[in-house]
């Protein structure tokens, strides 16, 4: 649950943003629901007097009217959903100069909510000063019988066009900036997490102390650890270099004392100092490997991986290249060489054999060595870099080593910037795989 949990656990940057567009939406949620919900805006009403100049055929008024002219034998009934406006009517006869019983004026009814009338007088008081509004009918009879001018007021759509436009461009405009800004709060927590995700953090460069103060105390905490670790490693490291060091002066000794035994005691234990000098050798390797920074140079990797695989088949050891690419990488030939010649070795001293193969994959190339040997438990298998941890625990001179030469692979494949990973196969043996950046 923990795990799915993880997974679906958005970033600071993703949060900040999210907040920010939520908000800009809750805003513009707001503004939209007071402009679609409320009342549309009112476009230009028409005068008495312009209803009285179109029943003597002037013309249309400005405000979205559109108006219709017919004639009618019988009189206009009203219809359902308007109201006679007697009142209204006989001002429109008083401007026309006709009898109040020969003009008709019919009008929607107002909703409920609104005040019971639809026309609005102007505060100076007269008949032309009067509006209408929405939609009418005027009649007028005649000799011929009746004029009919039915007048309707559109909707105003283009407002809510221009609305929607303008709040799409608000929600931009403020969306941009915050973007801007939240990345800016987050760039700080992002480089503090590239430098701890390191496999070497006290080769890191210091963080800069940028962004807000919880992010720069946190920043400077970091540096401080890194400091701390550096200095670490550095005293053991000289520690052990010394110690290994020293231990060869009194070894050399040994050995020449040991010329003076009997030829039967001689012999086991002229093997058992080579076996300790041995295991001090390659602890001076693993070491140097931590410290040492060789230039690098353009190598072509599938030079070094077949030179290494010929000199071993001299040797008769069963080891072969099944698969070659050429990869050019940057980085230390040698180290490079003692990388796969550990890896391979390991799979000649546990399985006997090595089958060796290079391959391409988009900016990385991948050295793999297979075996067919026992293989590893899983539950083990991720501590087989690890200094001085041997999948054969006897520690005897048949199987050999100390258990550095994979760790002195993976140290070797960190500083080059690639990764040391082991798998089982399913057939059976084991499979380790060299990954490193190629050379653009």
């Amino acid at each position: 649950m923990s795990a799915r949990l993880d997974r679906f656990n958005p970033s600071i940057l993703t949060r900040i943003v999210a907040l920010l567009a939520a908000t800009l939406l809750l805003a513009l949620g707001a503004m939209m629901l007071v402009a679609f919900r409320g009342p549309p805006p009112h476009a230009r009403p028409m005068m008495l007097g312009e209803a009285a100049a179109l029943m003597q055929g002037g013309a249309t008024p400005t405000g979205s009217w559109t108006i219709t002219r017919y004639r009618s034998d019988p009189p206009p009934l009203i219809e359902p959903g308007q109201k006679d406006d007697r009142r209204a009517a006989a001002q429109i006869a008083r401007l026309l100069g006709a009898p109040s019983a020969d003009i008709r004026l019919f009008k929607e009814a107002p909703p409920a909510r609104m005040p019971d009338a639809q026309m609005t007088l102007f505060p100076q008081p007269g008949p032309d000063r009067m509006m209408l509004h929405g939609a009418f009918l005027l009649a007028r009879r005649t000799d011929a019988g009746w004029l009919v001018v039915q007048a309707r007021q559109g909707a105003n759509s283009s407002w809510y066009a221009i609305t929607l436009s303008l709040m799409a461009g608000i929600f931009i405009l403020l969306l941009l900036p915050a973007y801007w800004v939240a990345r800016r709060i987050t760039q700080p927590i992002r480089l503090l997490a590239e430098g701890a995700a390191t496999e070497r953090p006290e080769r890191a460069d210091p963080l800069p102390l940028t962004g807000p103060p919880e992010v720069r105390a946190v920043g400077a905490a970091y540096n401080q650890m890194r400091m701390r670790i550096a200095d670490y490693l550095s005293e053991r490291t000289a520690m052990l270099v010394a110690i290994a060091h020293d231990l060869r002066t009194p070894m050399t000794r040994l050995s020449f004392r040991l010329e003076q035994l009997p030829d039967s005691h001689r012999d086991k234990a002229q093997a058992d100092v080579e076996e300790m000098r041995a295991m001090v050798t390659t602890l001076l390797d693993f070491m140097r490997e931590g410290t040492d920074s060789a230039p690098r140079v353009r190598i072509d990797l599938s030079a070094i991986v077949e030179t290494l695989a010929d000199d071993l088949a001299d040797m008769g050891q069963d080891v072969a290249v099944t698969h070659s690419a050429r990869a050019v990488i940057l980085g230390d030939p040698v180290a490079l060489r003692r990388c796969v010649g550990n890896l391979v070795e390991n799979a000649v001293r546990y399985a006997g054999s090595a089958r060796i193969a290079i391959t391409m994959a988009r900016r990385h190339v991948a050295v793999t060595v297979e075996d067919d040997g026992p293989g590893v438990p899983d539950a083990t298998i991720d501590q087989l870099c690890e200094p001085f941890y041997r999948g054969e625990a006897s520690r005897n001179r048949e199987t050999g080593g100390v258990g550095l030469g994979l760790s002195i692979a993976r140290t070797i494949a960190d500083s080059h910037g690639g990764a040391l990973s082991f798998a089982n196969q399913p057939e059976g043996g084991l499979r380790a795989t060299l990954t490193l950046p190629l050379d653009r």
